[in-house]
């Protein structure tokens, strides 16, 4: 059952661990956007999107691996000044 957060407003294109729907797409394959295999974006926590697959239903969080959490410790604190 598709999901109801699921709008066609919020997508996103990365491939379907489960169904892999998107294998023989040429403009899947060059990593462009197509208008077939994108996967409906329900939720994003940082780096990381809770998908759903239009194809077979499917639902995962996917780390996208960008983003927050990729800086190192300590690199945003602030110096005391005396």
């Amino acid at each position: 059952m598709r999901d109801a957060r699921a709008d066609v407003c919020q997508r996103a294109w990365t491939a379907c661990p489960d169904c892999a729907d998107q294998r023989g797409c040429r403009a899947c394959a060059s990593g462009r956007s197509c208008e077939s295999h994108w996967r409906f974006l329900l939720a994003a926590e940082g780096r990381r999107l809770f998908l759903q697959c239009r194809a077979c239903l499917h639902r995962w969080w996917h780390d996208t691996e960008f983003g927050a959490g990729d800086r190192p410790y300590a690199v945003d604190r602030v110096a005391e000044f005396q």
